[in-house]
């Protein structure tokens, strides 16, 4: 309403003004599709091509508005970046375009013009709020034309960028766009004081660049004359082109009308005045002036709508800046420091007072090649240069002016913030009228970007939504010469128009044809002021007339002017300013109307030059004898009256008779004869009455009226006649003459009508038809209307005496002369009736003077308000009211008494001593019971009903809420409801009920603080409306009525809680206009009132209404395919879903029950919305059709939109009758055969329509997080482009060392590890290292080293002392270089696993377990095998995998705690709510010497650990996590925070806490902002001690003295993360990041557990959506993945001949066993993908030396199930009960499942090549020997023998086929040996405890 209000105020300035419609003045106009908001324009200068910088785009549209070309200017990964456009210039030497915006960092960049695409120049960054333009500019020693740029800044805003106030970039280079090449940088303490310099316009005049902003001063300087520090004023700099930016100088320029200063400008353009205004200034017209808009500003430095319009002489400007440098310069120490530029780093005036001339300083403001002596100097306030306001306006805020020049006219035209454009003639220095207000865009702001084109006379205007080409002027809309030029006003009319006076149009000068042109100043319009003679009579032919007609325009040669009457056309003689011409013949007249006496016809004056009748005025021909009055007729045109013959005529001799009296017309230049007549006074007439005449109704009576100039009787005998008219009937009354008076006969005169006084009419004819002029009136009245009592028959006051009216008694009020017994003493008075009829009893103290005022109603009352004596209540008097007495309706007033007792009481009047009879009032008591709400808002609007007994006593009823009204809506006896108003404050009142004078106190009453809006979801709907809003917010609790309106229609409400609202939008407006695109919407205003207090919702909290969505019927064959057949649904026998298809259906439906699907009146199940579908679950049975037809309809409800599809068809199944039949036939086995079958196919049914809605749920909702998935992709694809580009094979992956390998893959969670190979130098030669050696060669005895395995195996020893054992084994056989030994001895294992397991019929457990010693030689033997194959070709599949996964976790917040993530797929360690968080992009400090630094991205949400990860993680990238220092181990400084420096911790005294829990610190909520400067320093002892020292960079990762790194590959993250937060959690502080983990035992707090477990219950809703999007954002590194392991392309190098060997070998043993392909396939699947691929999947730590966090490997460990369930050849069943990877990966499991036939395929296709395996095994020992220390290794190996002696020596005593290998002799001998010298634990420094295990055995 309040851009209405001012607009409506605008309309209004002057009379004269016309708010115009834009249709009537567009030209083009351009509104962006997507509703951007638009910010500045350009026009190119040579193409005319029309450039717009908007919201997040930019648009080139052609000279007539068409797009040519529009793009994004956000990153590709960001849709809404927030980029408004600040500067738009053409850089017309490069032909490119510049645009600088606040989103991307506050990004300039360098643009093609005819795409729009980035031409591949650095950016530009850290340039916010900007205003710039191309302009000359000194770049070394040439000038070129650069970028200039002024940036505001404060201390807070976060640009890291160097805060440069003013700047120039070069534009020469694109390499060097993004340098500053010169600028001014901000001063220290001016940044630190918070202020900000508010920069509004930019331009280029002559050698000068100049910029206008306003500003507070310095408060260092604000002290010197004139200053107030906090006070801001408005500010031009200016810096030279030829110079350095040193000679940026600045002066204050001041505004003003009266004592009126409006201090902040708004907008500037230098322009040229016209002669008029150049006279005024003392200047030659078309010289250039200083235009600027200008605003007050409120307190919070706001601009005010009273604003201004200010010139400034050019030659002012430069004195002000004259006198600023010459007193930088020449001015005393204590000046020359106020005239220093206060905000600009390093700014100085002269060292020491300078002796210069004027010209010398006039020199050095712009001193070419030379030193400019100083350096940013400025001007003081007493310095200013003062403008007075030529125009000022106080309801709108100018935003734009640019001016020009018409003729001798300097015309400006203004912008304004509510969408005027408004035309001002400036006419004097001082003074300015706006002379025309057009509406551009209602209620929005229009920019300072205007083009005017002279040549043209065209401009185009920028407003926040539109773009418009408007002429300056629209001369066409003024179609006669008073709109045109305004003659007779006040004011001129558009100085651009005037009036064409022989086209008769309003034109511009230069468009009018001819040579007569009237300017808009002109005094008189043409007009023809005088017609000679001005009326003709109809019968008078060629009557010569003079025309007088001013601003005739001189006749050129050859032409003339001619008159027109109607279509008659006279040639006319110009004379002068006269024309002569002649009336038409009378043929040519038009016939006068019937009872008219003239008829006008227009004449025109007619050019032969143009064709064009130009001025035209009205003229008439008469006719007398259809005047019947003779006053009319001597009155009228020159007609005259025959007396005696009654008739006027303009021709006497020929129509009155010769004996007749004429009176001559009063406008006649005759004088009449002696005793003639002439004039309307001479007519026959009646005297105009003097006083009133009277009758009473029924009264008969003769009438005298007195006349004069009557008929000559001796001449005309006449008979007279009265014509009596009343109430619309006429009578006829026989008349005398009796001069000098008519007396009409006696006649009765009377009426109808039951009113006390009627006129009636009287008018005297003669002679049957001839009136005499004017009327008589008469006065008829009756005594008894209205006057039922003898008070007011006799009273003055309400019958006049005049009309002699007497009281008669029984008969009542009667006249005078009709009543026979006349009565002057009235009878005494009457009460009928006592208002109110109760009054209440008063039980307070003090008591009142009265109760209540009351009324009585009655007869004879007396005839004055003295007559009443008194008025008795009982024995109290009730006060008269002194103006409480009403004669004319026998009422008076008084105050009745005060009773405390209830009970009925007498009320007596005495009118003149008579008493009237008793009548009652009641006296009661009214009693209030309970009020109720007892709550509500302070603004009021509460409806309140109050309960009690006799609570309608009295008629002055009051409630009141402490001291405010409750007004009154509705009072029963038993009930009153009143509706509170508005309360000031928030506190309890007592709610008081008033009756009259009498109180009662009902009960307290609350007042609680207004309402509050926190936000209302969903903010969107469709146009049908009926979306269910949820509004939430504070204090509701006391709402009684919420609306909620958009666009002004307003919702239903229902409440939900005392939180929030549920509101149900009506169908939008039917006129609102909708795109019907798919993303189209129109966003439009949201209203809330709570009880009538209205909320207006932000900017940012728009409401969107979308098309209503397209839902296509069953009729659609093309749409439904074969799930339709004749526009039915054919719902399948195994398939209860129904697919409804559409268009845009979830473009405003995001939840299930945001619609809702019927089949007949059964109500459905809807599982999913899409934008092009909606699945719902069917009714299990069939519904009945209520349509009349064989099926049910399926209609779905979207919001209040209905649509039917059409009917749905169930398939057709009735066990009974199947059943009863054939149980007849066969008899019962076949029917319970029957019944079985129909089990099971249900069971199937069931299982298919399981899998169904899964698989339907999961492609609905991936296409609902399509977008957020692909925009994923794409910031997922920018940062991995060093990873997944064409130079993969140049990447370094950080693996780890092969002995890292080693141990992770085979002794990871082991406790008994083999010492590093460097131990065995340290080892003596004694006689263990000779037991050693021999146990050595036993081992590599076959048939003992097979014994001794299955003794291990078949022993009590637990897993994973079976595994250690296996795994020591390989080391062992790795050290001895015995791969091929070792690959012998497995493939005997194998063996006898397989023919063990098929023996027992369990074939396809193969492997299946992980508690072997042969599963797991397995495992480490394909470990060992895989090594080389995975480091050289499939280990970038999983680095890249790992780093998109670890990137996409790190788009989200992550809990640093609980290390729950926004994007998981591992739902349980997903966080449950959506936290926002704003990307800070922070400048790491590498060098501060050198500046060297690196852009690094993190989020608000981050605690400080985690930022430094995120930093090391840039610095290092794709370097060795080992070799990286470690977080906890550094500090993070913020280098322009608070203060200048400081440390952040996760910890600090800001953290905030509740209760036991301590929130950890994150950055955002720090303070730290966007582009800051942060740097990681080595850990102080001292917080904040040294911030320049020990930076980290990444050039110190090798050999850095000053920092000790220890191997931290192996830490878990959290730990890490939360290392420095140690000493709160001591103190007993819980703490926590994001989300409360109530779970921990210290922390408890059962409710809040309660409500959080029901929350995660809750958990699809709010994550799988996420879940999905993570999976689709990652897939293509997923499927990349798969297809490598898979060995997918046939261009991916073959897999080790290692893994053909072992396939080959389970295809054999499958042959020989005869196991079918299922299960031959589960061998393999229990080899190399269960025992490796999984392991390296889920923990790529194991061969990357990377950090590895806890949300990673919970997504990898969701892949790797993913990768197992797809090597399984079993079909897997989907319920909502399935594990997360079975329902994410339910589309790609399929796929991946034939990736792994066609590999196990491939395997077996391919040959063998016994050579290469040997060679290849022969190698994979080498890559390990030595890795682990030999004796170490059989130390621990022999501790098993030791453990197991008595075993393994019984086995070789029995067993005679060791005998020739002589084991047993060779097992003792060591053990003799052992036991002799016993090894310890010392020497065994590896074996941990289990050791001493082994040797109690």
């Amino acid at each position: 309403m309040i851009p209405l209000m001012k607009l409506l105020l605008l309309c209004c300035i002057a009379v004269f003004l016309n708010c115009k419609e834009l249709p009537t003045y567009q030209i083009h106009g351009f509104e962006p599709s997507n509703n951007e908001i638009l910010y500045h324009v350009t026009v190119h200068n040579t193409t005319g091509d029309i450039y717009i910088g908007a919201y997040n785009a930019l648009y080139r549209l052609s000279e007539d508005f068409n797009i040519i070309a529009t793009t994004s200017t956000c990153l590709p990964a960001d849709d809404d970046c927030g980029n408004q456009n600040g500067v738009l210039a053409i850089d017309y030497d490069h032909d490119r375009l510049i645009t600088c915006g606040a989103g991307n960092s506050g990004r300039c960049e360098a643009r093609f013009l005819m795409d729009l695409s980035l031409d591949g120049s650095n950016f530009l960054e850290g340039i916010f709020s900007a205003v710039g333009l191309i302009a000359p500019g000194l770049i070394g020693d040439k000038i070129e034309n650069v970028l200039y740029l002024s940036s505001s800044h404060t201390s807070l805003d976060g640009v890291n960028f160097p805060m440069y106030a003013n700047a120039r970039t070069y534009l020469g280079s694109t390499l060097q766009f993004a340098q500053i090449e010169d600028g001014v940088q901000l001063y220290s303490r001016f940044k630190a004081n918070n202020r900000i310099i508010n920069f509004r316009a930019a331009f280029s005049y002559k050698e000068y660049t100049y910029f206008a902003a306003f500003r507070q001063n310095d408060i260092e300087t604000d002290g010197f004359p004139g200053f107030d520090g906090n006070a801001f004023f408005s500010r031009l700099s200016r810096v030279c082109h030829s110079n350095s930016f040193d000679t940026l100088s600045e002066v204050v320029l001041r505004c003003v009308s009266g004592d009126i200063d409006f201090n902040l400008v708004q907008s500037m353009s230098v322009g040229p005045v016209g002669s008029n205004l150049a006279t005024s200034l003392g200047l030659l017209a078309g010289d250039d002036v200083l235009y600027g808009v200008f605003a007050t500003d409120d307190p919070s430095a706001k601009p005010t709508e009273q604003s201004a319009l200010c010139v400034y002489k050019l030659d002012d400007i430069e004195d002000a800046f004259f006198t600023a440098l010459n007193v930088c310069l020449t001015g005393s120490n204590t000046a020359r420091v106020y005239h220093r530029l206060n905000y600009a780093a390093g700014a100085s005036c002269s060292s020491n007072m300078l002796s210069l001339s004027a010209a010398d300083v006039i020199s050095y403001m712009c001193p070419g090649d030379r030193g400019p002596f100083r350096k940013y100097s400025q001007g003081i306030y007493t310095q200013a240069a003062v403008s007075q306001a030529v125009l000022t306006v106080t309801d709108t805020i100018l935003t734009s002016v640019i001016a020009t020049v018409e003729e001798n006219h300097t015309i400006a035209f203004l912008g304004t913030d509510d969408g005027q454009l408004m035309k001002v003639n400036i006419i004097s220095k001082s003074s300015a009228r706006v002379y025309e207000n057009i509406t551009l865009d209602a209620g929005q702001e229009i920019r300072s970007d205007t083009f005017l084109d002279i040549t043209s006379n065209q401009f185009v205007v920028l407003t926040e939504n539109m773009l418009l080409k408007l002429p300056v002027a629209n001369c066409s809309q003024f179609t006669t010469c008073d709109e045109c030029i305004r003659p007779t006003g006040d004011q001129d009319g558009d100085p651009y128009c005037g009036w064409c006076t022989l086209q008769k149009i309003c034109t511009r000068f230069k468009e009018c044809k001819s040579s007569y042109w009237l300017p808009s100043n002109t005094a008189q319009c043409i007009q023809i002021t005088d017609v000679e003679p001005p009326f003709v009579h109809y019968t008078d032919e060629h009557v010569k007339l003079k025309l007088t007609v001013k601003q005739l325009p001189p006749l050129n040669v050859n032409q003339n002017y001619s008159c027109k009457f109607g279509d008659f056309v006279s040639p006319g003689l110009k004379d002068g300013k006269t024309i002569t011409c002649t009336s038409p013949p009378r043929t040519q007249v038009p016939q006068i109307p019937n009872k008219e006496a003239a008829v006008e016809v227009s004449l025109s004056v007619h050019s032969s030059e143009t064709d064009v009748d130009f001025v035209t005025t009205q003229f008439r021909f008469f006719d007398c004898s259809a005047i019947t009055s003779c006053s009319e007729c001597v009155t009228s045109f020159t007609c005259v009256w025959c007396l005696n013959g009654n008739t006027c005529t303009q021709n006497a001799p020929a129509f009155c008779s010769a004996d007749d009296q004429v009176i001559l017309n009063g406008n006649a230049t005759v004088t009449p004869a002696p005793g003639g007549m002439k004039g309307h006074d001479s007519c026959p007439q009646i005297i105009r009455q003097t006083n009133e005449e009277l009758i009473h109704a029924s009264l008969v009576k003769e009438v005298r009226i007195p006349v004069k100039n009557l008929p000559n009787a001796t001449k005309v005998p006449s008979v007279y006649e009265c014509v009596l008219t009343i109430e619309g009937k006429t009578s006829t009354i026989p008349a005398s003459v009796e001069k000098p008076n008519i007396t009409c006969s006696q006649y009765t005169y009377d009426y109808a009508a039951d009113e006390q006084e009627l006129t009636a009419n009287i008018q005297i004819v003669w002679n049957n038809n001839n009136f005499i002029d004017n009327i008589y009136q008469v006065t008829l009245y009756k005594c008894s209307v209205q006057r039922p009592d003898c008070s007011r028959c006799l009273s003055n006051n309400t019958t006049r005496p005049q009309l002699n009216c007497v009281w008669c008694g029984d008969h009542g009020c009667e006249y005078d002369s009709f009543c026979s017994t006349k009565i002057s003493d009235c009878p005494a008075p009457i009460i009928t009736q006592v208002i109110p009829l109760s009054v209440a009893t008063v039980i307070t103290q003090p008591e009142p003077d009265y109760t209540e005022v009351i009324e009585l109603v009655g007869t004879d009352f007396g005839q004055t308000s003295s007559d009443i004596a008194s008025i008795m209540i009982d024995s109290k008097e009730c006060e008269k009211i002194a103006d409480g007495f009403n004669i004319a309706s026998q009422t008076i007033k008084c105050r009745a008494p005060v009773f405390s007792t209830a009970s009925q009481r007498n009320v007596i009047i005495s009118v003149q001593g008579k008493p009237s009879g008793p009548a009652y009032i009641v006296y009661q008591n009214p009693l209030i019971s309970d009020i109720t709400p007892k709550f509500g808002i302070k603004h009021g609007g509460t409806r309140v009903n109050i309960t009690g007994m006799f609570l309608n006593t009295g008629r002055d009823l009051m409630v009141s809420m402490g001291e405010s009204e409750c007004y009154v809506k509705n009072v029963s006896e038993t009930q009153i409801l009143c509706t509170t108003s508005h309360y000031a404050v928030e506190e309890e009142v007592m709610a008081t009920v008033t009756f009259g004078q009498a109180t009662r106190d009902a009960s307290t009453f609350t007042y609680t603080d207004n309402p509050r809006v926190t936000d209302f979801n969903p903010k969107s709907s469709i146009k049908a409306g009926g979306r269910k809003i949820t509004v939430t917010g504070m204090h509701f609790q006391y709402v009684q009525e919420a609306k909620m309106l958009v666009n002004g229609v307003s919702a239903k409400a229902v409440r939900k809680s005392k939180f929030s609202w549920k509101f149900i939008p009506k169908r939008a407006p039917r006129n609102m206009s909708l795109n019907l695109q798919r993303q189209a919407h129109v966003a439009l205003p949201v209203t809330f009132s709570f009880d009538g207090y209205v909320i207006e919702s932000s900017g940012e909290s728009e409401f969107r209404i979308y098309p209503d969505p397209i839902y296509y019927p069953f009729s659609s064959k093309t749409v439904y395919g074969q799930l339709v057949e004749g526009g039915i649904y054919i719902l399948e026998r195994d398939i209860t879903l129904i697919q409804l298809r559409g268009s845009g259906i979830d473009l405003s439906a995001t939840e299930v029950s945001d619609v809702k699907v019927y089949v007949g009146e059964t109500p459905c199940n809807v599982l999913s919305i899409a934008n092009t579908s909606v699945v719902a679950e069917a009714p299990k049975e069939e519904p009945d059709a209520v349509n009349g037809g064989d099926h049910p309809l399926v209609v779905i409800y979207h919001g209040n939109l209905e649509v039917t599809f059409g009917p749905i068809q169930y398939p057709s199944f009735d066990l009974l009758n199947l059943v009863i039949p054939i149980s007849g036939a066969v008899g019962v086995g076949l029917i319970l055969f029957i019944i079985i079958w129909v089990y099971f196919r249900r069971r199937i049914k069931h299982f298919d329509e399981q899998t169904q809605k899964i698989s339907f749920e999961m492609e609905h909702i991936q296409d609902q997080v399509k977008e957020e998935a692909q925009a994923a992709i794409a910031d997922l694809t920018i940062n991995l482009q060093d990873l997944s580009g064409d130079d993969l094979r140049s990447i370094v992956i950080p693996f780890v060392s092969n002995r890292q390998y080693m141990y992770n893959m085979m002794f990871t969670g082991f406790e008994i590890i083999p010492d590093s190979s460097e131990v065995d130098v340290q080892e003596d030669d004694g006689m263990q290292s000779r037991a050693l050696n021999s146990f050595s060669e036993l081992l590599l005895i076959k048939h003992f080293l097979l014994t001794f395995i299955k003794i291990v195996e078949n022993s009590k020893s637990t897993v994973k002392e079976k595994c250690t054992f296996a795994s020591l084994l390989t080391v062992g056989m790795v050290n001895e270089g015995k791969m091929d030994y070792f690959t012998e001895v497995l493939k005997e294992l194998l063996r006898d696993h397989i023919e063990d397991r098929v023996a027992s019929n369990k074939a396809k457990q193969v492997l299946i377990r992980t508690d072997s010693v042969t599963a797991k030689l397995l495992s480490n033997w394909i470990t060992l095998s895989m090594y080389k194959y995975l480091k050289d070709h499939a280990a970038r599949s999983l680095y890249v995998l790992y780093q998109a996964i670890k990137l996409r976790i790190e788009m989200g917040a992550v809990d640093a705690v609980s290390q729950n993530a926004t994007f998981s797929l591992d739902l349980d360690k997903s966080l449950l709510t959506d936290i926002t968080a704003e990307v800070l992009t922070l400048e790491v400090i590498l060098n501060a010497d050198s500046g060297e630094s690196q852009k690094v991205k993190v989020l608000s949400c981050d605690t400080i650990s985690q930022v430094k990860e995120k930093i090391l993680d840039s610095l290092y990238r794709n370097q060795p996590y080992s070799a990286r220092p470690k977080s906890q181990h550094l500090d993070l400084n913020w280098q322009h925070g608070r203060g200048g420096h400081l440390t952040l911790s996760d910890v600090d005294v800001t953290s905030q806490t509740s209760g036991r829990m301590l929130k950890l610190n994150t950055i955002g909520g720090l303070q730290v902002t966007d582009g800051c400067t942060v740097s990681l320093v080595k850990k102080q002892a001292v917080a904040n001690a040294n911030f320049d020292k020990d930076l980290v960079s990444p050039v110190l990762t090798a050999g850095a003295s000053h920092f000790a790194f220890e191997n931290a590959a192996m830490v878990p993250d959290d730990q890490a993360i939360l290392s420095a937060t140690a000493g709160s959690e001591e103190s007993g502080f819980c703490h926590y990041h994001l989300e409360k983990d109530l779970d921990k035992t210290n922390c408890d707090d059962s409710k809040k557990r309660k409500s959080q477990r029901f929350a995660k219950r809750n958990f699809k809703e709010i994550k799988f959506p996420r879940a999905v999007a993570t999976k689709e954002a990652i897939q293509e590194y997923v499927n990349g993945m798969f297809e490598t392991v898979f060995w997918a392309s046939d261009s991916q190098p073959p897999i080790p001949p290692s893994i053909k060997y072992l396939f080959d070998f389970f295809d054999e043993e499958a042959k020989n066993h005869e196991v079918d392909g299922l299960t031959l396939n589960a061998w393999k699947n229990n080899s190399l993908p269960a025992r490796f691929w999984v392991l390296v999947i889920t923990h790529p730590e194991f061969i990357f030396d990377i950090r590895q966090s806890r949300p990673v490997e919970g997504v990898l460990e969701i892949i790797s199930r993913t990768f197992l369930d797809s090597c399984s050849p079993k079909k897997i069943q989907l319920t909502k009960e399935s594990p997360i990877n079975r329902l994410l990966y339910t589309k790609e499991i399929p796929q991946y499942r034939s990736l792994v036939d066609q590999f196990y395929e491939k395997v077996q296709t391919m040959e063998f090549d016994q050579s290469n395996f040997v060679q290849e095994i022969q190698n994979s020992c080498r890559d390990f020997e030595g890795v682990f220390s030999r004796s170490s290794t059989l130390k621990h190996i022999f501790t098993y023998a030791q453990e197991h002696r008595e075993t393994v020596t019984t086995v070789l005593e029995v067993d005679d086929s060791y005998e020739s290998s002589h084991c047993l002799s060779k097992l003792k001998s060591v053990l003799d040996i052992v036991n002799t010298e016993p090894m310890t634990h010392q020497e065994m420094p590896g074996a941990h405890r289990n050791l001493n295990q082994y040797e109690q055995a």
